[in-house]
């Protein structure tokens, strides 16, 4: 019996010795199972936490850049903005999301912009064209637009890059204006080198003539008291009986040249001839004032004068259109300014009141020019009764090229011009009041002493 337990207590043994070497191996399986297991975890986890570096690195990168950035499906619905586009839009990025591109892109370019969106998709990417994008009713922003593709878990994306050209298109015009402001000025100075010429010829035989004319009147004078007294000779020697034949001539030659009419109507010829001549010499001095390049730097002007010039030399602009009321202030000071181009402000003005009265009726209208100091420079008026200025156009009328009269009639540059000279380079104000087919003024104020590099009004 003894002998019986000892077998089964060595049986039992082994038995626990296998099962011990078992338990031994599983453990030692599990502990290598569980160190794989925490490589794989933190292989993933390194992995997690790069791509999320990269995300952000991308998401940095993205938002960097000042151009904006949208990522939208081949439907256009937007998935993805970056900070300059979300700032373009005026919208939050929320609810961006998911919503399409193409309503912000003006109606009537989407058809262009789907366009551009499929060629895309066909070459892999497309060229630059401009678009307006629609961000509010009254803002439209200018932008030139590039789209390329990309792929992602067998889906096709559209990259949408939208550079904001506003004000690239801004110094563009800038520049256009510019260029038209030189070539108008050149223009200026070549006609105006050109009529102060012109001017000049005429003045010396404009001179001749009137004193030639003087000196005609004088001489009349003198002929007409030595005729006075040859026909009391004549009617002397009549009495007398003397000189028959004679005097049967000079009463033949008397009624055939009707000298009662020539004694009348000589006078008031040389007359009316030297109030020509001196008429025309006013407008031979006015050209030369008016045409004359002049100073470019700022000097004391005499804006009274300035405004007579520039009526002598405009009069057949409005001779036949509008009477010319002047209240002009005896006691003006002068101002300092550009001569020649204040010039052009008055022309400029005084031809476009014409035009609005030639616009209203074929009826004579009237142009009221006014000056006037003020406390720290001078006020000028010009009041027309033409046709006004109509609302939708008033905020309008000093942007260049703005006309509403037909091709070929206007440029749109006067009154861009008027304000140019009068705000920016004199530092003084313009503005105008007016009522649709009854007339317009417009106001403008000179400073004395304009301050240089002070801001436009």
């Amino acid at each position: 019996m003894t002998q019986d337990l000892t077998q089964e207590l060595t049986l039992l043994k082994k038995k626990l010795a296998r099962e011990t070497d078992a338990r031994k191996q599983a453990e030692n399986l599990l502990e290598a199972k569980a160190f794989e297991l925490y490589e794989v975890n933190e292989t993933l986890t390194n992995s997690i936490r790069k791509a999320k570096n990269n995300s952000s690195r991308l998401n940095a990168i993205m938002n960097s850049i000042p151009d904006g950035i949208i990522t939208t499906d081949k439907d256009l619905n937007m998935l993805d903005i970056n900070n300059a586009a979300e700032k373009f839009l005026k919208n939050s990025r929320i609810r961006l999301m998911k919503n399409s591109l193409l309503p912000y892109v003006c109606p009537d370019q989407t058809n262009a912009y789907q366009d551009l969106c499929n060629k895309a998709i066909n070459d892999g990417i497309s060229g630059i064209e401009e678009f307006d994008f629609k961000i509010t009713e009254d803002e439209i922003i200018a932008t030139e637009v590039k789209i390329s593709v990309f792929e992602h878990d067998d889906e096709y994306f559209l990259l949408h890059l939208i550079h904001d050209i506003t004000r690239k298109k801004e110094r563009a015009q800038e520049h256009k204006q510019l260029q038209e402001e030189l070539a108008q000025s050149a223009k200026w100075e070549a006609v105006g080198q050109l009529a102060g010429g012109i001017a000049h010829e005429i003045n010396t035989p404009s001179q001749y003539i009137g004193d030639n004319l003087h000196f005609l009147n004088e001489s009349l004078a003198q002929i007409f008291t030595l005729l006075q007294n040859a026909l009391i000779l004549k009617k002397q020697s009549t009495a007398d009986g003397k000189y028959a034949d004679l005097n049967q001539k000079l009463d033949q030659l008397i009624k055939e040249y009707d000298l009662a009419y020539l004694i009348e109507e000589v006078p008031e010829a040389v007359k009316q001839s030297s109030n020509g001549i001196k008429q025309i010499s006013r407008i031979v001095g006015a050209m030369k004032n008016f045409s004359h390049p002049g100073a470019k730097d700022k000097e004391p002007f005499n804006i009274n004068s300035s405004l007579e010039t520039t009526l002598t030399v405009s009069r057949n602009e409005w001779k036949n259109v509008a009477e010319i009321e002047k209240n002009f202030d005896e006691n003006l000071i002068p101002v300092n300014c550009i001569p020649g181009a204040i010039n052009q402000v008055f022309l400029n003005l005084i031809v476009n009141a014409t035009h609005a009265i030639a616009e209203k009726s074929s009826e004579m209208g009237k142009i009221t020019i006014t000056t006037r100091n003020s406390a720290d420079g001078i006020d000028i008026y010009f009041k027309d009764t033409g046709c006004g200025i109509a609302p939708e156009h008033q905020k309008d009328i000093f942007n260049p090229f703005f006309t509403t009269k037909e091709v070929g009639k206007g440029s749109g540059q006067g009154l861009s011009i008027v304000r140019d000279i009068i705000v920016k380079k004199h530092k003084g104000t313009i503005d105008f009041q007016t009522t649709p087919g009854q007339g317009t003024t417009f106001h403008i104020h000179l400073p004395e002493h304009p301050k240089e590099g002070s801001p436009p009004c």
